[in-house]
């Protein structure tokens, strides 16, 4: 049976999920997976994975149909390798609950076959939607269709495939919605079946991007009051409706540019932001000649060009030619210019390493050489306005070039697998030395603002709006409180940071909405001494409801536990440096810790036996300085935030468990984990 996914495309005026049907990637996907299966080439499976995540559980169902009908040692294979690998890339056990639910099928004919049968019947209407969505649009076969994909939906919740009854509710909601119906849509219905759809997938923990896509739409239906009231009676009497306070007109002003030639001005609520250059971004040049962009400016911005081995600068224009020269001091150094056709200043602080340097603690050598030269980057540009007589200063601490830009994310070292850290712009208010991040809507002298840039930030508009607002108030469990702790707004709120550590202490007056983890990080010590880390969301997608006049708690820490992966051989276990990883209550993540790399004691047992063996501790990297045989050296820096595999004797053949556990962490305390 051929297989129809549903993709999520967004349509261009809203953040509605629509259904079409994909390009025909899945044959080159499914051949190039199993080829990587074959080998062994779990990269290659995970780059595959994380590409391919309509293809992947597409896959997934073939599968599933398959075993369900018949079994086999090939089918146990992909099937294994395939829940191992999503549930490094994406964090969560979807394909392992599928594989469970198929295999209880397996002993169930007659629930099977009334399932196999409800799939080609979806399927079958999937073909229909298609159909009058791209031809005749006839809102009488939308209701027709609709009605049956809730039937659909509903059974499939009945016989526990909770799979097709999320898809079979996100075609119900389709149907209603405005994409489709325009005038005639049923938005009350529409946010009904988008929640069921939101449940079903929860249910099988599939987070994939058109589960977020159908989570959006619902909340932004929620928001607009279509979740919660029932539908008027149109035969009642009316009354008038006040109408809500009305916003200001929005106001221009222009910006000015400051440079912020030094990291001790402001305190900015970002992992990169102190003299710990080592994990700032890095701009890789070659030899002499060579040239390198910024990272987020990329080809649109200008790029650096070492003119000799000791001397770089600035090709503004891009012809190979450095424009303005950037000195090779080994201090920090803050440097500024035009940039872009429309000429708006911009700058950066940088630094080169030293021969005697440090990274997590241990001694190497960052100081630039014949064949390598790394130019250690932070943001320096600045602009500053005045908002209704208060001055408001914009960072572009993402260094895309634009100021109140939208946040950027990237794959820095020390990140698990499949996990970004997401850059952004911060913004200073008044008088203020602490930094928050830049939010559509902004508190500026105790009033509330909607701001955006204009021309990439030469200009900021703003105006006043009447916004009603409750509180949030961070509940941390554990040694170290967080130094900042973001929260973004979702659905009507979608585009709001709020910094919950705040300078008084006091709970954090925000609008009223859903919010849900964006980024934080535990910090102790300073300069060299420091330790930190980033706290990251992690897949169950927790939200917090601020209701008005309410304070809403932001619970999170306490209990830490480990996440690993282990490999078996006839007579040892390997437990995988890389995959190590800690989890706080709230399922957040706890990811690059520097000078403080969790090292768990590791107690091997028989499987299902109750006593864990003697623990011993897992190894991590002592010296970047180590050779190898041939000469070169046997670690690099991203083996550094991590374990590194070690292996502990079994008796041969035994199946065996593992538990990871580590007491008095410097930042986290206790941390432990289930034998496993």
């Amino acid at each position: 049976m051929i297989l129809l996914p549903f993709v999520c495309a967004l349509a261009p005026a809203s953040s509605m999920p629509v259904l079409v049907q994909a390009p025909d990637k899945y044959a080159q996907f499914k051949k190039n997976f199993k080829a990587a299966q074959v080998v062994g080439a779990h990269e290659e499976m995970a780059r595959l994975v994380r590409g391919n995540q309509d293809e992947a559980i597409r896959l997934v169902s073939e599968l599933a149909n398959a075993m369900a009908a018949g079994s086999s040692a090939e089918i146990e294979a992909e099937f294994q390798a395939l829940s191992k690998t999503w549930s490094e890339v994406f964090k969560t056990d979807f394909v392992e609950r599928q594989y469970r639910y198929h295999s209880e099928l397996a002993f169930d004919k007659p629930r099977r076959d009334e399932r196999y049968k409800l799939e080609v019947k979806y399927y079958d209407r999937l073909k229909a939607l298609n159909a009058n969505a791209s031809g005749a649009k006839d809102s009488a076969v939308y209701e027709m269709v609709g009605a049956e994909f809730a039937a659909y939906s509903a059974r499939f919740e009945e016989l526990g495939d909770h799979y097709f009854a999320a898809q079979a509710a996100a075609g119900a909601a389709v149907t209603a919605d405005e994409n489709y119906r325009g005038k005639d849509a049923d938005l009350r219905r529409a946010c009904e079946w988008w929640g069921k759809a939101v449940v079903n997938f929860d249910k099988v923990a599939l987070n994939y991007s058109y589960y977020q896509s159908c989570k959006r739409r619902f909340e932004d239906l929620v928001a607009a009051g279509f979740g919660t009231a029932p539908a008027a009676d149109p035969n009642a009497p009316t009354e008038p409706a006040t109408p809500p306070p009305a916003a200001a007109a929005p106001v221009v002003a222009a910006t000015t540019f400051e440079l912020v030639d030094s990291l001790e001005k402001f305190t900015r609520p970002l992992f990169t932001a102190d003299e710990l250059y080592q994990m700032w971004p890095i701009v890789n040049l070659g030899a002499k000649g060579s040239k390198a962009d910024f990272q987020a400016l990329g080809e649109k911005g200008p790029s650096v060009v070492r003119t000799e081995a000791s001397k770089a600068g600035v090709d503004i224009d891009r012809d190979g030619t450095a424009d303005k020269p950037m000195p090779l001091t080994g201090n920090f150094t803050a440097i500024d210019f035009e940039l872009g056709a429309d000429k708006r200043r911009w700058g950066f602080l940088f630094k080169t390493g030293i021969q005697d340097d440090r990274f997590q603690g241990l001694q190497t050598n960052l100081q630039p050489d014949d064949v390598q030269m790394r130019v250690y980057v932070i943001n320096a540009a600045s602009v500053v306005a005045s908002i209704n007589g208060t001055p408001v200063r914009v960072l572009d601490e993402n260094m895309d070039g634009e100021y109140g830009s939208e946040p950027k994310t990237f794959y820095y070292p020390g990140l698990s697998e499949g996990v970004a850290q997401p850059d952004y712009d911060c913004v200073v208010v008044g008088a203020s030395k602490r930094a928050r991040p830049w939010s559509k809507y902004l508190e500026v002298g105790g009033a509330w603002y909607e701001v955006k840039p204009l021309a990439a930030g030469a200009q900021l508009e703003y105006r006043a709006v009447p916004l009603e607002t409750g509180t949030l108030k961070l509940d941390f469990k554990g040694p170290v409180q967080p130094n900042f702790l973001i929260l973004k707004g979702t659905g009507n709120l979608e585009g709001c940071y709020f910094d919950v550590v705040t300078e008084s202490k006091k709970p954090l007056v925000v609008p009223i909405g859903q919010y849900e983890l964006f980024v934080g990080e535990l910090r102790q010590g300073k300069k060299a001494q420091t330790v930190k880390c980033l706290i990251l969301p992690g897949g169950d997608g927790r939200r917090y409801l601020v209701s008005k006049g309410a304070e809403t708690l932001v619970t999170l820490g306490a209990p830490f536990n480990f996440e690993f992966a282990t490999e078996a051989a006839e007579e040892s276990l390997t437990v995988k440096g890389k995959s190590v990883a800690v989890v706080g209550s709230a399922k957040e993540r706890y990811e690059r810790f520097w000078n403080c790399v969790p090292r768990p004691e590791v107690s091997v047992r028989k499987a299902g036996s109750k006593k864990g063996g003697k623990p011993e501790k897992i190894d991590i990297v002592m010296d970047l300085l180590e050779r190898k045989e041939d000469g070169s050296f046997r670690f690099v820096e991203a083996d550094t935030w991590r374990p590194i595999d070690t292996q502990f004797p079994i008796k041969k053949g035994e199946s065996v468990e593992a538990q990871l556990a580590e007491k008095k962490h410097k930042l986290l305390g206790d941390i432990s984990s289930e034998f496993k």
